[in-house]
């Protein structure tokens, strides 16, 4: 019953959610003029561009294809270098957020701790887009600043995570290192750190694949990675262009997301000993043959030196302003950021009160409602098409023998099971930014475009996770049904899904709180919401408004976040 509650409680709020948000089907047809234009932009994709669509710059100094390739670096590199500050910014937070580093409770040690998590969910809470809008206003274009937008909130959301892997680690070893007289720090790094090194390689890892699909993004603010090709290509009107560099990113995000997959595999389970099992052989014995994979340390030396290069490859990462410029730069947005009207007033914070009731009053409020609610429309439409995609495409169901029982379908039901994998895999290795900048083309300025960005993205996830857990999902009942003759629809809805009911749930609120993240960005490329705010300050250098609009982005950021942990919470017990 609950579960039938909790079905119809998504179908009201996506429809709710759809009606708040104006979304009318008639703006799924474009206009005379903007199905030619359509037409021209998705048939350009059969034809990727290999030179220059512009004739005066073919045959130039620097071909096409290397300035593809420039862009694909410049792109990589900043991701790297932005996370290898992140991981020191996330080790540093995990361990003063965690409790397990934490030896003596003393309340001013409990105060300390959890001001670590509260800077941890302030910095993850802001998007990195907004953080480089805010770096680009202080600073000026410069590589540091993609560097800072992507290190900051990545590195709140490693402190989070790593501070919890901490916690939840066995702290049997570093209770006998503390009993027999070893120090505390010997045993948190002996003891937890070293049990837990598994789990934080693999995450780090994934957060490196949102990395690069971050730094592609920060171009459309005006620093040179893939999304400010994208861009310039679409305002000279370069359609094939366009193609050209999503492309050359879809293949290198997917290469990837496989090469972080595999390295996390190996990570995970860890590589199988050569050596037989015979007792009593010594340290030694064991030491030397002990389980080894090459493909594993030549990546982790990869990534490493990756990330070295990122940082001496860059001639420019102050893009060449003195200090005492900057300064100036940072002490005027420092200015700017007053609101007016205290400005006005010479100084007197009791216009602020006011002066935000007004900004709230007149587009405020209204803009954040819109946003939590593309949030949440987006994330219940993608899980409601992942359900079914799930179906066809879970290895366990879509083989030619589903859970073990021969049954009919053969070879085409596999295939296309196959099919459904890949393109669950390429929806999600589009950001969802870029994914909205080329529906705009095909649809028009309408909020469809940011639903179906946000749907199409996080339904390649939910897709993969969903199949994972399916697939892993022990059920006699469902073999039962399939060995009567039953469908594999009949097994998947009456006994799999139910059976995998919770972990889908918690899946679902885990990209909702990323579909609220990504939602206060996407209105920058000019449909209403709350990025469209921002974007339009940013535009008039309101500094104060712009400010504004992105703290209010991060406080709903931030109860999407708290009231998923409790949904999730009750879930689990």
């Amino acid at each position: 019953m609950r579960r039938r509650w909790f079905f119809l409680g998504a179908l009201f709020f996506c429809f709710w959610g759809l009606w708040v948000l104006e979304a009318n089907p008639v703006e799924l047809i474009p206009n005379q003029g903007g199905q030619k234009a359509a037409a021209d932009f998705v048939l350009s994709a059969l034809h990727p561009a290999f030179d220059y669509e512009d004739s005066e710059l073919q045959g130039g100094e620097i071909s096409f294809l290397s300035k593809v390739l420039h862009a694909l670096w410049t792109t990589v590199k900043y991701a790297l270098v932005a996370m290898s500050l992140a991981l020191v910014i996330g080790l540093i937070g995990g361990v003063l957020g965690s409790r397990a580093w934490w030896s003596e409770s003393r309340f001013s040690l409990e105060v300390l701790r959890i001001g670590v998590r509260l800077i941890a969910t302030a910095a993850r809470s802001v998007h990195e887009l907004l953080w480089a809008i805010l770096f680009l206003a202080a600073f000026g274009t410069s590589p540091l600043v993609a560097v800072l937008a992507m290190s900051l909130p990545y590195g709140g959301t490693l402190a989070k995570v790593f501070s919890e892997l901490f916690d939840e680690a066995d702290g049997s070893a570093a209770e006998v290192i503390r009993a027999t007289g070893g120090s505390g720090l010997v045993a948190f790094f002996a003891g937890i750190m070293t049990r837990s090194l598994p789990d934080l390689a693999t995450y780090a890892l994934y957060r490196l694949e949102c990395a690069i699909r971050s730094s592609a993004v920060l171009g459309f603010v005006g620093i040179p990675t893939m999304g400010y090709e994208i861009k310039t290509a679409f305002e000279d009107g370069h359609y094939r262009e366009i193609w050209t560099y999503v492309y050359v990113l879809l293949i290198v995000v997917v290469f990837f997301e496989w090469w972080g997959s595999r390295i996390r595999s190996l990570l995970s389970k860890g590589v199988t000993s050569p050596l037989s099992e015979e007792k009593d052989q010594s340290l030694t014995d064991l030491w030397k043959g002990r389980g080894r994979s090459t493909f594993l340390r030549a990546s982790l030396v990869l990534i490493f030196l990756g990330m070295i290069a990122g940082w001496v490859t860059e001639d420019h990462w102050g893009a060449g302003v003195k200090w005492e410029q900057r300064v100036k730069n940072l002490e005027r947005f420092g200015g700017e950021l007053v609101p007016y009207s205290v400005q006005e007033a010479h100084g007197d914070w009791s216009q602020l009160t006011p002066w935000i009731e007004s900004k709230m009053s007149a587009e405020g409020a209204e803009a954040v409602w819109r946003t939590f609610h593309l949030g949440t429309s987006s994330i219940l439409l993608a899980g409601a098409v992942s359900l079914v995609v799930i179906l066809a495409s879970a290895r366990t169901l879509a083989s030619r023998a589903p859970r073990g029982i021969r049954s009919g379908g053969g070879f085409l039901r596999e295939a296309f099971g196959m099919f459904l994998r890949g393109s669950a895999m390429l929806a999600r290795a589009m950001p969802e930014y870029i994914l909205a900048f080329l529906l705009l083309q095909v649809f028009g300025p309408t909020i469809w475009v940011l639903i179906f960005a946000l749907a199409i993205h996080n339904g390649g996830i939910l897709v993969r996770l969903g199949a994972e857990v399916v697939d892993n999902t022990s059920s006699q009942a469902s073999e039962v049904i399939l060995s009567q003759g039953g469908s594999r629809a009949s097994a998947f809805w009456s006994t799999l899904l139910p059976a995998s009911f919770n972990r889908l749930i918690l899946f679902l609120f885990y990209r909702w709180e990323s579909c609220i993240r990504e939602a206060t960005v996407l209105g920058m490329l000019g449909v209403s919401s709350l990025g469209f705010l921002i974007s339009n300050a940013k535009t008039a250098f309101y500094y104060d408004e712009m400010i504004l609009w992105v703290f209010l982005g991060a406080v709903l950021v931030f109860v999407g976040d708290v009231s998923s942990d409790l949904v999730r919470g009750r879930l689990r017990r």
